[in-house]
């Protein structure tokens, strides 16, 4: 059995499994670590604005994480933030407050994977009961990580879904479904 977990790479380790791709897409996003000119911002809630082109969050006394939300979409890859990316993320920060961005502290980029319909896969594949899909997270995956791993080893090991999973309906998640 194959349990294909691998991301962005996972239509690649479907050809070499001989398994036909579902068709991901990775997209870069990128995240800037600022340090601003006024303190007390560790505990700053997760703000974004009403056209959803930016978030950020406290993060140190005078640290902010901004986020461009980009989705850029790219080949599977070792992520990299992009300048202009970063500079984004600048700009629509300093458009919505007044707090002097002082440095940038870290930046840094990740990819999010997403199947053709939007929806996270996991399941086998209708073609090859051997080969089990874990792919299509689009970002989700940290918080969607104790439902998903719950739900994929349930369906691995062939189990009833349970009371922690009352609600799931697995076929939501089939591979080659676009339900």
């Amino acid at each position: 059995m194959i349990v294909n977990a691998a991301g962005a790479w996972g239509d690649d380790v479907a050809r070499r499994a001989g398994v036909a791709p579902l068709g991901l897409q990775p997209k870069r996003r990128t995240v800037v670590q600022l340090r601003v000119g006024r303190g007390g911002l560790r505990d700053v809630p997760f703000v974004t604005d009403s056209h959803e082109s930016f978030y950020f969050k406290g993060e140190g006394d005078r640290s902010v994480w901004v986020c461009p939300l980009d989705e850029t979409p790219v080949d599977p890859c070792d992520a990299a933030p992009e300048e202009i990316d970063v500079a984004t993320a600048i700009d629509r920060f300093e458009r919505a407050v007044d707090w002097p961005v002082e440095a940038v502290e870290r930046k840094w980029a990740g990819l999010r994977t997403f199947a053709p319909d939007g929806r996270m896969k996991f399941g086998f594949d209708p073609d090859e009961p051997t080969f089990f899909w874990c792919v299509g997270q689009g970002g989700m995956g940290i918080q969607t990580a104790p439902a998903a791993s719950l739900l994929c080893a349930r369906l691995i090991l062939g189990q009833p879904l349970g009371r922690e999973l009352e609600g799931i309906n697995a076929a939501d998640f089939a591979p080659r479904s676009l339900r």
